[in-house]
């Protein structure tokens, strides 16, 4: 090796060894960055404090392209973990742990850095994993697979997919162009499950299965129970029989009354001074005697009314009922239609 070539390998060296930390240094927020991304983080925060969390990721998200710290980061990282997005958080946490130490970090960002790793340690457990097995592709046909609308690289398709817990899209396709067939399959997954769905091609011409629904480790939601119906038979039969009981005590109550004047307006067989009161206290008696019993006798009609309405709720669809209620001198009664 002459001296030239020596000195050229050395000046190579030293550019390749400098050029990595120029670029670091290159890359390094620049003071207008900085201010941008305090403001944008009090933003965020302010945000998830008040439950806007869609708001406060935008805001943090951004903070954290501009300053890149660990403080902006595990404030990011938190609010990805209240809207559920485990896989991001734990990647932000991760991210974390991979930035340099900046010779003027403050105590702030070193505690930062330490929750963050915590955090990263705790999501690690609460992914979720779908385990995708697709069968029944043709030797001549190439399989692809998309998860929430994400294409997953051809040599990853067998392995375990680590996915944040909730419902997810998983679409298999085979073949290319107007030969080619896909499978659709929804799946939910709880905090920390594992999950295997099968995308099972049929022969080529066969037609492919209704898409399938695997919730909850495969379980079907249960069918939310159909509301009671009930009648208007007993709505209408309780207040008929509550307001006849209400007036026969009442009327009851008066006619008591106006019996006890008539012991001394009156004999034994109910025979009255016509010049004196007993004549009429004893007609008015009768009269509130008769609305008494005719009171009792609707409360009557209203429990009956009441029981029918229970024992047909299930059977009769409701309907609109017109009905009324009538007191008369020594009787009552309903009539409407039923």
């Amino acid at each position: 090796m002459t001296s030239s070539d020596g000195v050229a390998l050395a000046l190579t060296l030293v550019l390749a060894l400098g050029a990595p930390r120029a670029l670091a240094q290159g890359q390094a927020p620049t003071a207008q960055e900085l201010e941008t991304a305090r403001t944008l983080y009090k933003e965020g925060k302010a945000l998830r404090a008040r439950g806007d969390l869609r708001g406060a990721l935008e805001k943090l998200r951004a903070a954290h392209a501009l300053g890149n710290t660990p403080v902006t980061g595990i404030e990011l990282a938190r609010t990805y973990v209240a809207l559920g997005k485990l896989v991001d958080a734990r990647e932000v946490c991760l991210r974390i742990a991979r930035t340099a130490v900046a010779t003027d970090e403050t105590e702030k960002s070193a505690e930062a850095r330490v929750d963050a790793a915590s955090l990263a340690e705790g999501l690690k457990g609460r992914i979720a994993t779908a385990v995708i097995e697709i069968a029944g592709v043709a030797p001549d046909e190439s399989a692809h697979l998309t998860i929430d609308g994400v294409a997953v690289p051809d040599v990853a398709e067998t392995q375990q997919q680590r996915l944040d817990p909730g419902v997810h899209e998983i679409v298999a396709r085979a073949g290319e162009g107007a030969a080619a067939r896909e499978l659709r399959s929804v799946v939910r997954l709880a905090e920390g499950q594992t999950e295997k769905v099968t995308l099972a091609f049929p022969p080529p011409g066969e037609a492919p299965p209704s898409p399938s629904t695997t919730l909850d480790a495969g379980q079907p939601e249960p069918a939310e129970p159909a509301a009671a119906k009930t009648s208007w038979f007993v709505p209408v039969g309780v207040a008929v029989g509550l307001t006849g009981i209400a007036v026969g005590s009442l009327a009851g109550v008066v006619a008591m009354r106006n019996r006890d004047r008539l012991d001394a307006e009156c004999n034994a067989q109910k025979q009255c001074d016509s010049h004196g009161g007993g004549a009429g206290d004893l007609q008015t008696a009768r009269d509130w005697a008769g609305v008494s019993t005719a009171s009792f006798i609707a409360a009557g009609v209203g429990a009956v009314l009441a029981i029918v309405g229970i024992v047909k709720a299930k059977a009769d669809p409701p309907s609109a009922p017109a009905v009324s209620v009538w007191f008369g001198s020594g009787s009552a009664g309903l009539h409407g239609r039923f």
